[in-house]
């Protein structure tokens, strides 16, 4: 039997709740915003959080 990819957790956009569809997860197809992720838990987050709201992580941004 040869090895299999685990299949991938569904995610979904955090900014308008649809499924994300491309492969890397970079990037929401429906809204076109890129989706940044918990450094931690590696779940996707609003760029506005400085807390992860699965894991409770410090999430670091870019200063403006």
């Amino acid at each position: 039997m040869s090895e299999q990819e685990e299949p991938k957790t569904r995610q979904f956009c955090p900014y308008c709740d649809e499924e994300m569809l491309a492969p890397d997860g970079a990037g929401c197809g429906t809204c076109g915003i890129t989706v940044f992720y918990c450094p931690q838990c590696r779940s996707p987050i609003p760029r506005d959080q400085r807390k992860c709201p699965e894991c409770g992580a410090e999430v670091k941004g870019e200063q403006a």
